[in-house]
């Protein structure tokens, strides 16, 4: 069984596309939504906080009250 584990081969295309990601520079938005992603992700879901109410309280914390991205 541990042979055809050794016999697994990666398809190109998605190495290819792997390698693409990692050169992408992340833009500022995209840094926020994954922010805002992973604090959303960590806090109670039955707490009633949505993704907005996130997204809002990290934009104040960086001192850019009412500007979106």
């Amino acid at each position: 069984m541990a042979k055809n584990f050794l016999d697994l081969k990666t398809d190109p295309s998605l190495l290819c596309a792997l390698h693409g990601a990692s050169q992408h520079k992340q833009t500022a938005a995209e840094m926020l939504e994954q922010r805002v992603s992973f604090v959303y992700g960590s806090v109670s879901s039955n707490n009633g906080v949505t993704r907005e109410q996130v997204r809002k309280l990290i934009l104040e914390q960086e001192g850019v009250e009412g500007e979106t991205r």
